[in-house]
């Protein structure tokens, strides 16, 4: 009997035995807290397993509470790639990045992420969507940093990171927290206080604040221009003035000029929006959403092939919009191309999943 044992013993090889002891042996010596020593030891097991999911996992956690954000970065994407479908390793990797400072990565793996769907509820979750709308601020996408800032804010929570985040977004500018300047940082925590009131919907709260901010800085154009998209949802005249001294203090300003767009042809006043429009997709050709307001005032005034023409160069702009996709499909039903309307459809209901609160 000894025999066979022994026997049954040399034939398990010996990798495996080795892993099976350096894989007991790490975890032991996280447990311990003896981290330098359990990384190591994961490591040495990963290089004779490397698909070890629960390895690489408890390596890429012990280096990013080291600062090895490197490393961490390397283990969380191989384990990404290994669990497409779960949103936690695409998260980690996407913070690593974020530390790295290689925002175009980080950006791709938080996406990944929202699209494997962020677990909500979880600590973990919230920093990924943080972080996400972080990126995209530094990269220039601020009202999509506010709509996921406002999407984290409702379903988790508010807090003194996000609120500085909205005030550096609705300032329209290109920095993380640590790189505010000191002479701005006033103008970005009250400009913050005013927008988490508006995002929690306290109307008084948000009123006062947005007056203190306005009060403060009146010659700052983005504060007028975020003050003025808040009064548009309780007072829409006071916030059409308001967003009207935008171009006073700013003529070019790109958001003001499709805001006043859109405004118009709420009111039914394609004419009035025009002007807008077009100065807008003058000024920002390579901005998808100065098109689609085009497309909707050509659309709006019957000129059909016009309002195709504008969508399509939406939708090749920002090819991940639902709003683009959608507006495209109506100007294909308006000009008799069934197939192709049925097909932006389509696209816009795949893509509105992701993005339910971008949906028009």
């Amino acid at each position: 009997m000894q025999a066979a044992i022994a026997k049954s013993a040399a034939t398990v090889p010996r990798s495996a035995q080795s892993f099976e002891t350096l894989s007991r042996q790490a975890v032991e010596a996280r447990d311990a807290k003896h981290f330098a020593e359990a990384l190591a030891l994961f490591r040495k097991a990963l290089k004779l397993k490397p698909d070890w999911a629960d390895g690489l996992w408890e390596a890429g956690s012990i280096e990013y509470d080291q600062d090895q954000y490197k490393e961490c970065a390397a283990d969380f994407l191989r384990l990404a790639a290994l669990n497409p479908d779960k949103s936690p390793p695409a998260t980690m990797a996407g913070l690593c990045q974020y530390h790295l400072r290689d925002y175009d990565a980080a950006l791709k793996s938080l996406l990944h992420a929202k699209e494997a769907g962020f677990q909500e509820g979880t600590e973990l979750a919230y920093a990924g969507q943080v972080h996400l709308a972080l990126v995209l601020i530094k990269m220039g996408s601020f009202e999509k940093a506010l709509r996921t800032l406002i999407a984290v804010t409702r379903n988790e929570k508010q807090t003194p990171e996000t609120m500085v985040a909205a005030g550096i977004a609705g300032l329209r500018r290109p920095w993380t927290p640590p790189e505010v300047p000191e002479s701005e940082r006033d103008k970005v925590y009250k400009l913050g206080l005013a927008m988490a009131a508006a995002i929690k919907g306290d109307t008084k709260d948000a009123l006062e604040k947005f007056g203190v901010v306005v009060r403060d800085y009146p010659n700052e154009p983005n504060i007028h221009f975020r003050y003025g998209a808040f009064l548009m949802q309780v007072d829409p005249d006071r916030g059409m003035q308001e967003i009207a001294k935008v171009l006073e203090l700013d003529p070019d300003h790109v958001p003001a000029l499709v805001g006043l767009a859109s405004i118009h042809l709420k009111r039914e006043e394609p004419k009035l929006a025009r002007k807008y429009a077009e100065k807008a997709v003058k000024l920002a050709p390579d901005d998808f959403a100065t098109h689609i307001v085009l497309g909707r005032v050509l659309r709006e005034s019957d000129d059909s092939p016009g309002a195709v023409r504008e969508f399509e160069i939406a939708v090749r702009l920002a090819p991940a919009s639902p709003e683009a996709h959608y507006n495209l499909a109506t100007a294909y039903a308006r000009v008799g191309r069934h197939d192709d309307a049925i097909r932006e459809r389509e696209e816009f209901r795949r893509l509105r999943k992701f993005t339910d609160h971008e949906q028009p």
